[in-house]
């Protein structure tokens, strides 16, 4: 552990390891507990780390191999829980920062864990990406389980991608598993408010930091960055709230209005 600790810059992709990053705070949590060496080791490693290749015949005809991940940080306290996000940019260290500790941290009995597959969700099909999904499950197999590791919705994956998974998974095992993924259709299982149960946390974090230092939420403004599920529910709540929202940004761009942005009608619109 460092002797003395540092505020990380931001991390922006390119610039900085995310997982090194994430170590930096860890570090600093370790030295205020005093925390045996041995016990930091353990939990600065994780427990199980997967890449697998996934080759997907294209719509054009093509052969074209992906490569996923997934990654266990921990599962003493019961099967690891994490999301799966699909794209371009994501690498082994990113889902490494990503994985941690999680659910213990809020005394939930599950560890942490998370996945991705290296694809570019814009730029396939819906037959693409089920079959980038399928296959993945497939090579995944040996991991996934309700009582081992948990898979859930996270960047450019939803109910549908969770489904697929639930699927594939059910076929090989020859019986229905609804429990193998979280974030699944509530028609196969899935539980009420799932869907917006990330961007409701933000809302909900955000509404007691305003009444920690005493703000009004009439008398507010954000913006939002990131306008899928999370941000645009976030946008949505907070609006509810009273809070002005005078910007949003997604993959487009920005969007900017001193005024005030009709969230709803800017969900309806994306």
């Amino acid at each position: 552990m460092p002797e003395e600790y540092k505020e990380p810059a931001p991390y922006r992709k390119g610039e900085a390891n995310p997982f090194e990053s994430m170590m930096v705070r860890f570090d600093k949590a370790c030295e205020l507990y005093n925390l045996d060496k041995g016990l930091y080791n353990y939990l600065a490693s994780p427990v199980k780390q997967v890449i697998v290749s996934i080759p997907v015949s294209m719509d054009d005809g093509s052969l074209q191999v992906f490569e996923g991940y997934r990654v266990i940080h921990d599962n003493i306290l019961g099967p690891s829980k994490g999301g799966i996000r699909y794209s371009p940019d994501v690498d082994i260290d990113e889902v490494k920062a990503l994985a941690t500790w999680k659910c213990a941290i809020a005394n939930i009995p599950f560890g942490g864990a998370k996945g991705a597959v290296k694809c570019d969700p814009s730029k396939l099909s819906s037959r693409e990406l089920e079959m980038i999904t399928r296959r993945y499950t497939v090579n995944l197999l040996e991991v996934f389980g309700p009582d081992s590791d948990i898979p859930a919705p996270d960047m450019n994956t939803d109910e549908q991608i969770m489904a697929w998974i639930m699927d594939t998974y059910s076929m090989h095992k020859k019986e229905t598993v609804t429990g193998v993924v979280t974030g699944k259709p509530i028609i196969i299982g899935g539980s009420k408010g799932r869907r917006e149960a990330t961007g409701r946390g933000v809302m909900i974090a955000t509404m007691a930091a305003l009444k920690t230092l005493e703000i009004d939420p009439t008398s507010t403004t954000c913006v939002v960055q990131g306008f899928g599920n999370v941000g645009s529910v976030s946008a949505q709540l907070l609006n509810e709230k009273g809070v002005k929202v005078i910007a949003v940004s997604d993959v487009s761009g920005g969007y900017y209005d001193k005024n005030g942005i009709d969230v709803n009608k800017a969900i309806e619109y994306v």
